[in-house]
């Protein structure tokens, strides 16, 4: 039987903060992504990161988001590359940015599959902590040789999940065989997996799973994924391991969703969903 993650093991993974500690040293988080249509979710994924506990965040986006990025909230440091997508020219930039600024990468928020080739070359490039989002799975299906030099965790749903493994396949607790198979897929890559439905599954690189019965029904909103994307991404820059990082991520973004039902039904934005991670934490 199958670990459900609880309240008092997720406290203890907690990063602890010093009292005398300076800005940055509590996590710099660099989010890669966006595009056209889906300018707002880098932002999610960076109130995700900051209301989890970083002290910066850094959003490198698509000209055509970069007004609307640095506008909608004054927390965040905003850059831009040309072009609509994330293109290989501007993958020399982010990684020389990374390379000095940032303790963790998300790469994948808002960005789309013209930008999976580019996302791959960063990713090889800048060994840093790293969560693979939206269509930056598919780099994992580019990657030549396994593992890579950094912690790295992967936040598909199933249907991104039925993707990477090129299977019909509904992971369930009392299937044994589609836990085996989730569990293959983080052993044999050395990666981490945070599956995200109604009920998480977190593999882990040693091969441990375990579940989460955090959150309800009103985090199907759009947009709750970029937010646990940023927290997922906020844990490994404060100096967590990646299967530390998705648990806590999935347990208290989950245990955000479970406050706000109780405040406001399920009538709640993935804005709300991010406001609300300091009360749950």
């Amino acid at each position: 039987m199958l670990k459900e993650l609880k309240t008092s093991t997720m406290k203890k993974l907690l990063p602890q903060r010093k009292e005398d500690s300076h800005k940055g040293q509590n996590g710099r988080v660099l989010i890669v992504g966006g595009s056209v249509d889906y300018y707002g979710a880098p932002v999610l994924a960076g109130l995700g990161a900051l209301y989890s506990g970083s002290d910066l965040v850094y959003l490198y986006v698509p000209e055509c988001n970069f007004d609307a990025a640095r506008s909608l909230y004054p927390d965040f440091v905003v850059r831009k590359f040309s072009g609509d997508y994330l293109g290989m020219e501007a993958v020399e930039e982010i990684v020389e940015f990374g390379k000095k600024r940032a303790d963790s990468l998300l790469i994948g928020p808002g960005m789309t599959e013209q930008g999976v080739d580019a996302a791959q070359k960063i990713v090889e490039k800048l060994h840093l902590p790293t969560v693979l989002d939206a269509d930056a799975i598919d780099i994992l299906k580019k990657i030549e040789k396994f593992p890579l030099q950094q912690k790295l965790v992967v936040t598909p749903h199933m249907n991104e999940f039925r993707n990477l493994v090129d299977r019909d396949v509904v992971v369930k607790a009392d299937d044994s065989k589609s836990i085996i198979l989730l569990r293959s897929i983080a052993m044999d890559l050395h990666i981490n997996v945070l599956l995200k439905g109604a009920t998480d599954f977190v593999a882990s690189e040693e091969g441990y799973v375990e579940l989460n019965k955090t959150g309800n029904a009103g985090m199907t909103v759009g947009g709750t994924g970029d937010v646990l994307a940023g927290v997922v991404a906020s844990f490994l820059a404060r100096g967590l391991e990646g299967y530390d990082a998705a648990r806590l991520a999935a347990y208290y973004v989950g245990r955000a969703g479970d406050l706000l039902k109780k405040e406001k039904g399920y009538q709640f934005s993935a804005s709300d969903l991010a406001l609300k991670l300091p009360y749950a934490i």
